[in-house]
């Protein structure tokens, strides 16, 4: 999730992005768009679900990436309840419904949340 944000780097609007599977490793990205209803969100999903590898699919994650504050949006809602539904299809039980923003994320299933004030890039010691 730190690596997310320091990508995003000084920019103010990011695109709100849905993404299925491992944020360290194989996942998919779903551009969002406002037009999207119930039933193509959840199809979007499922198909995210159904082009990862083995491994990938049986540990996936649902996460969104938006712009603003952690308190919670329609958008939020309407992604985890397709989240839910695409997972259910394929009998796997939704781990968490996460999003993250540039100040912190936040676990819409458990409510659990962790908000940040500065991120600083990682330091590497060779």
């Amino acid at each position: 999730m730190l690596d997310f944000v320091a990508a995003a780097g000084t920019r103010r609007a990011l695109p709100t992005t849905m993404h299925v599977g491992a944020p360290e490793g194989q996942h998919v990205d779903i551009a969002v768009d406002g037009w999207h209803d119930a039933g193509l969100r959840t199809e979007l999903v499922a198909r995210a679900l159904a082009g990862l590898e083995d491994r990938a699919f049986e540990r996936a994650l649902p996460w969104l990436t938006r712009t603003g504050e952690l308190d919670v949006h329609d958008s939020d809602l309407q992604w985890c309840a397709a989240a839910r539904q695409a997972f259910a299809r394929y009998g796997l039980e939704l781990p968490g419904f996460f999003v993250v923003t540039r100040r912190g994320w936040s676990n819409l299933l458990t409510g659990e949340a962790h908000r940040w004030h500065r991120v600083r890039p990682a330091r590497y010691v060779e």
